[in-house]
C-alpha cells in the first residue's frame, strides 16, 4: 500500500512543501522543488523510524502527527515541524467540530501517565491541560485543542501507554 502526504515545512528562509510518498517494501521518496530523493525507510522495535539515504547516511528519530495536522520529527536533537498541505484535512476537522463530532486523545510516543488533570463531565477551554504524559524522560502536557467536555478517560496515573493508545474522549461544545 502507497502512502502519500504533501506538507509545508516553514524554514526560516521560507516555506517548502515536501511530498512524502512511503511504498510497499520499505521505500520512501522525498519530493521538494529542488529534487527528489528515494531512501530505504524502516520502523524500528522501539517506535522510531530510520531512513537510509542515497549516500548511505543514515537517519533515525520519531515523528509524531498532531490531531490538528502538524507532525513534529525528531531527528537527534533536532525538531523539525510540519504542517499537512492539505486543504480537505482542515475542512473535514471543521465540519466534524461543528457537527458537534468526538475528538480522541491519543499517546503520539510510548510513556507512562504522570498525572491526570481532568474527569469525565469536565468542560475544558482549548489550552487546558488534560494529563502529564512522560516519555524519554520528559514530562508532556496533553492539552486540549478546543473547548470540549470530557467524554471518557482511558488512562490513569502510573500507567504505561504505547503510542496510539487512546487516553481521553471529547466531545465539541456547541458554538454559541
Amino acid at each position: 500500500m502507497n502512502v502519500r502526504r504533501r506538507f509545508v515545512w516553514r524554514k526560516s528562509d521560507g516555506p517548502t512543501e515536501v511530498t512524502v510518498e512511503a511504498r510497499d517494501g520499505g521505500r520512501v521518496t522525498f519530493k521538494t522543488g529542488d529534487g527528489e530523493i528515494v531512501a530505504d525507510f524502516a520502523r524500528l522495535s522501539d517506535g522510531r523510524r530510520t531512513v537510509i539515504l542515497p549516500s548511505g547516511r543514515q537517519l533515525t528519530g520519531r515523528a509524531v502527527a498532531r490531531p490538528d495536522g502538524r507532525v513534529e520529527v525528531w531527528i537527534g536533537a533536532r525538531r523539525i515541524h510540519l504542517e499537512l498541505a492539505d486543504p480537505l484535512r482542515a475542512i473535514a476537522a471543521e465540519s466534524a467540530q461543528a457537527a458537534g463530532g468526538a475528538t480522541e486523545v491519543r499517546a503520539q510516543i510510548p510513556g507512562r501517565i504522570v498525572e491526570v488533570r481532568v474527569g469525565p463531565g469536565d468542560r475544558v477551554a482549548a489550552g487546558t491541560t488534560l494529563l502529564v504524559l512522560e516519555a524519554m524522560k520528559m514530562q508532556n502536557e496533553i492539552r486540549a485543542d478546543s473547548a470540549a467536555r470530557v467524554a471518557r478517560i482511558d488512562c490513569a496515573a502510573g500507567q504505561a501507554v504505547e503510542s496510539g493508545a487512546l487516553l481521553v474522549l471529547l466531545e465539541s461544545e456547541p458554538v454559541a
